[in-house]
């Protein structure tokens, strides 16, 4: 099931970098590359590190944002060596890849590792789309990794599952979980709602829809929760309705 896992760079710098990226996730059986606005792209560069994993390079997917590069993946794990101001469920490499691969091989949907830009990793948005994040330990004299080297490190512990053949059920959460594309249309009902009854003010949203991003990853929401979250909405309209038809 490793076809069914996604590396995604995020605003790569350097273009050699997704040459050695590639290179890194060939060695370990992985082929689905995704690009989200790299900087220098197409590169001869990225062809030239890639060395033998030219066809990963060239077999790309350009994206222009990322939610477009994860909007069909089911659970989506952030490579970042600190949590910035978005926290989320936070998993160790060896986790990463259990939830990562028991969910591409018995769910048998789309998911994906996302990696930040060399300067300054994830931002808080890209963070406020993923499930989970993941840290790499380093020795705190020096914590810094290269982008590829946690490629390889990450996909590393994927083969890892994939070589060992394990029956994860008891180990790893295998929920059905909503896509990425289907918890945007939730945040994005759940604003509207909140804008429509006062609690958020339109010209003045603050950080709330944040904090129920932050909420929501905590929760790790699967597709039945979702659903039944869609129908109180549903039901709480219709209440509103009838309420006001009343006073008509």
């Amino acid at each position: 099931m490793l076809q069914n896992i996604r590396i995604v760079l995020v605003r790569t710098f350097h273009p050699g970098n997704i040459g050695s990226a590639a290179r890194a996730m060939k060695t370990m059986g992985l082929t689905q590359l995704a690009l989200v606005n790299p900087v220098d792209f197409p590169s001869d560069e990225a062809l030239k590190m890639a060395v033998s994993a030219a066809d990963v390079v060239q077999n790309a997917t350009v994206y222009s944002s990322l939610i477009d590069a994860i909007s069909d993946c089911h659970v989506v794990v952030a490579s970042t060596a600190r949590s910035r101001g978005f926290d989320l469920p936070v998993l160790s490499p060896e986790g990463s890849a259990q939830l990562l691969y028991s969910t591409a091989k018995q769910v048998i949907k789309p998911v994906a590792i996302v990696f930040g830009p060399e300067r300054m990793g994830l931002s808080n948005e890209d963070l406020s789309l993923a499930t989970h994040r993941v840290t790499i330990p380093t020795s705190p004299d020096y914590s810094s990794l290269n982008m590829a080297a946690a490629v390889q490190t990450l996909s590393y512990e994927l083969y890892k599952q994939h070589s060992q053949h394990c029956d994860l059920d008891t180990h790893t959460d295998i929920r059905e979980r909503p896509s990425m594309e289907a918890l945007e249309v939730f945040y994005q009902q759940l604003e509207a709602i909140l804008t429509e009854t006062g609690f958020i003010f339109k010209n003045h949203p603050g950080k709330i829809m944040q904090k129920f991003r932050r909420l929501f990853a905590r929760a790790e929401l699967d597709k039945t929760e979702l659903k039944m979250i869609h129908g109180a909405f549903a039901s709480l309209k219709k209440a509103q309705n009838l309420r006001e038809k009343s006073k008509k």
